[in-house]
């Protein structure tokens, strides 16, 4: 891993500022997936910014909505009573995902952008069209047993590895964002991009922007979906 800058940020408004004026800076919190990818060489970056202190990881269910905070931890999330009753898919999904000490560790903004991937993208030995754009995809002509069926492109045929993202889409979940331009909220059936030609391009969000929370509607149907 080749060394890098680190930056503990005290408020959302302070992290997307230092990752809008820092070149090729990221966002950690857990560093569950990020870390190992920066191990690996599939991913690289310059500074890292710590967003574990901003008041990001309240669970509030209100009228309308569960709000959920971009640094909750998954293991947080998951045994939440609230969620649990109301919102078992979600629970379940949560369960069903990584390892006790991961979710432990692992914030649901994090899980959310967890790389699409295969084996190729993460041995660094391998050309991959994720890594550098138009070096290849070895996947589709070779090994490629539980890549994408649906939704992939010749460029890229790797899926995601988020069980919560699946959940929340057939929630019908909001995923906030806070850049230096402010706030905005999109549908995270939105949120994810195909691959198409541009494959390294995984979800809407510019670099400069913060997941600071996901909404899920508070409905009837929540309650009675389960994995």
């Amino acid at each position: 891993m080749r060394a890098f800058g680190y930056t503990v940020a005290r408020n959302p408004a302070e992290a997307v500022r230092a990752a809008a004026s820092t070149p090729n800076a990221t966002f950690v919190a857990g560093g569950t997936d990020l870390l190992n990818l920066m191990r690996d060489g599939a991913e690289a970056h310059d500074h890292l910014i710590d967003v574990n202190r901003l008041g990001l990881d309240a669970i509030t269910l209100g009228s309308g909505a569960l709000r959920i905070g971009g640094a909750a931890r998954m293991r947080q999330v998951a045994e939440h009573q609230a969620v649990r009753r109301e919102f078992p898919l979600l629970s379940e999904a949560l369960l069903a995902s990584a390892s006790p000490q991961v979710r432990n560790m692992a914030s649901i903004g994090g899980n959310l952008l967890q790389r699409t991937r295969c084996g190729y993208f993460r041995d660094a030995a391998s050309p991959c069209n994720k890594r550098v754009r138009g070096s290849g995809c070895p996947a589709i002509a070779g090994h490629n047993r539980g890549h994408a069926i649906l939704g992939g492109s010749e460029h890229c045929i790797a899926t995601h590895p988020s069980d919560l993202a699946v959940a929340l889409t057939a929630l019908e979940a909001t995923v906030r964002l806070l850049g230096p331009g402010g706030e905005r909220s999109v549908p995270i059936a939105d949120f994810y991009l195909s691959p198409g030609s541009t494959p390294d391009r995984e979800t809407v969000m510019r670099q400069d922007e913060l997941i600071t929370g996901v909404d899920v509607p508070r409905t009837a149907l929540a309650g009675r979906c389960a994995t």
